[in-house]
């Protein structure tokens, strides 16, 4: 039986492919909202005297640089507080399309161990980005490591820089909310 030829293999690194579909001077900007729960036990006053409040931030990734080997994207975050904007300093990050890493202080990096998934549903479904609707498909995965459980639902779609388009996760202890986050695209734009 011949070998099938009529899909090239996927490159190395899904994240590169994600973003060789656009041309350059393409970006995409996350909102991502963090809510850190403190430790209910301390007394409501001072409960009620450090609210949990939620730490947000905007997210740009621009690509600046393609070619066959690798995507070069200009990533720039802004921390937004009470009535402050804070702009970090921009990072280069290179992604390689054979899934090489792009920086060495990324390989010190030791990855642990991939967690048992708990379980792993997904679907399609219309999510509204900057007034138009967008298809996507998404992934919900729920993660145990002993009495931690990760909870993470992913909408992606090919037609997005970068391909997210939304994300909330939630991490708990012993069925206590520990940390939660919200990610959306709020701006994008081909470039061309």
């Amino acid at each position: 039986m011949a070998a099938d030829d009529s899909h090239p293999p996927e490159p190395a690194n899904p994240e590169y492919a994600q973003w060789a579909r656009f041309k350059v001077g393409t970006y995409v900007t996350l909102e991502r909202k963090v809510l850190e729960h403190r430790d209910a036990s301390v007394g409501v006053v001072a409960a009620m005297a450090h609210p949990p409040s939620a730490d947000v931030m905007r997210i740009n990734s621009k690509l600046v640089d393609l070619n066959k080997d690798k995507a070069i994207l200009e990533e720039t975050r802004i921390d937004l507080g009470d009535g402050s904007e804070t702009e970090m300093p921009a990072d280069k990050v290179t992604l390689f399309a054979n899934g090489e890493i792009s920086n060495a202080s990324d390989s010190l990096y030791e990855k642990p161990a991939k967690q048992p998934t708990v379980k792993e549903t997904e679907g399609d479904e219309d999510v509204t980005v900057m007034g138009n609707k967008i298809k996507t498909h998404w992934v919900e995965t729920s993660i145990q490591n002993g009495r931690e459980l990760s909870t993470s639902k992913d909408w992606l779609s090919d037609d997005v820089p970068g391909g997210l388009v939304k994300e909330e996760t939630k991490k708990t202890w012993a069925g206590k909310v520990m940390v939660e986050s919200w990610s959306k695209v709020i701006d994008y734009k081909l470039g061309g």
